[in-house]
């Protein structure tokens, strides 16, 4: 799994690992991951090794481009969706896509997030909503923005965000003319941005969490996500002000589901879905929700009223945008080749340039 917030893999060493060996007898053991893609490779590496039915990863945290690469090179176990009651229970499948690529079973959806800005209220009463905006508040207070450097997730989302706004929306599949023509005019707007941001964008952020300290110690004003409570979790913790809230730009922002999946030679294949039916439980992801702030990701007309009304009951946290409202500016994910094609595209047209 990744290992990016401290938060949540406490809530995994402890809550998940404990509920896991309690109910189930089952050790839970994390193995952690900079980026999903080292999790893939050592899949693929140890397939081609031979070690079948005796591989180091048995479940997975996937979704985006890595699924679609494990799922291209038959390195996942399935499908397994009718094998995970929690699965058929809960899930609306009709709606789940995974950047364009159709799920099969071979991933069961666990969590939702979207894409989210943070800002201090008290230095910036009204933050810029739109990409036009973004850019002139920017040339108006240089080295006050930035973003993190792609291919971090992240920063990929920001700047796909402004391939979305150009292009005008996209649809099913991968358009290499519609894309040719709409990355031009993100290069054209990153490019005219870039002598405005901090360190006159010479160097960017290189994780989340460096764009987040930079925010924390006010050498910067805005802050951004793809889970949208994590301005409130970082309230709660001390390391953002009181006064930071959160908002979605005017033309959409992303929103996804993460997945867990099997490896296809998982050492333990029925330990793993015995795990993936735990995860995805209505007690465990509600549970998640109240915890780390996760979006609910299960259908809310497949619940009982009493479960519904638990749901309704969520607290957010202060600086967490209803539900409703990032729900009314909620956009899919494109086809993965686009972002596949921004973050190598970024590189020689706006990082080295």
């Amino acid at each position: 799994m990744w290992f990016g917030d401290e938060a949540r893999n406490r809530y995994f060493q402890t809550t998940v690992t404990d509920a896991m060996w309690k109910k189930h007898g089952i050790h839970l053991r994390l193995v952690p991951f900079n980026q999903t893609s080292e999790a893939i490779a050592k899949l693929r590496n140890e397939r081609d090794a031979g070690k079948n039915g005796s591989g180091s990863i048995d479940v997975l945290w996937i979704n985006g481009e890595n699924f679609r690469s494990a799922k291209k090179g038959k390195l996942l176990w399935g499908p397994m969706a009718q094998s995970i009651p929690n699965a058929s229970a809960y899930p609306d499948w009709a709606r789940l896509h995974d950047f364009g690529t159709a799920i099969d079973g071979f991933e069961i959806p666990w969590q939702n997030s979207q894409f989210v800005m943070a800002y201090d209220s008290a230095r910036t009463p009204q933050p810029p909503k739109s990409f036009r905006n973004l850019l002139a508040w920017t040339k108006q207070h240089p080295g006050r923005f930035t973003y993190v450097a792609p291919p971090d997730f992240t920063g990929s989302a920001f700047i796909r965000h402004i391939l979305l706004y150009f292009s005008g929306g996209f649809q099913t599949g991968f358009d290499a003319n519609l894309y040719e023509k709409a990355s031009q005019q993100v290069f054209q707007y990153l490019n005219t941005m870039k002598p405005f941001l901090w360190k006159k964008g010479e160097t960017y952020p290189s994780t989340p969490q460096e764009l987040d300290r930079l925010f924390a110690n006010q050498e910067i004003d805005f802050a951004m996500s793809y889970a949208p409570a994590f301005a409130s979790e970082k309230i709660a913790r001390g390391e953002f002000p009181a006064t930071a809230r959160t908002f979605v730009f005017e033309s959409g922002t992303l929103s996804n589901y993460n997945f867990l999946a099997v490896a296809i030679n998982a050492s333990n294949p029925q330990g793993a879905l015995v795990v993936i039916n735990e995860l995805v439980s209505y007690e465990r992801v509600l549970d998640m929700a109240r915890v780390l702030g996760n979006g609910f990701p299960h259908a809310l007309e497949k619940l009982t009223d009493a479960q519904r009304n638990e749901v309704d009951a969520l607290s957010q946290g202060v600086a967490t945008l209803p539900a409703s409202e990032r729900e009314a500016h909620a956009i899919p994910e494109p086809d993965a080749e686009y972002l596949n094609r921004l973050n190598r595209d970024w590189r020689k047209s706006v990082l080295l340039r």
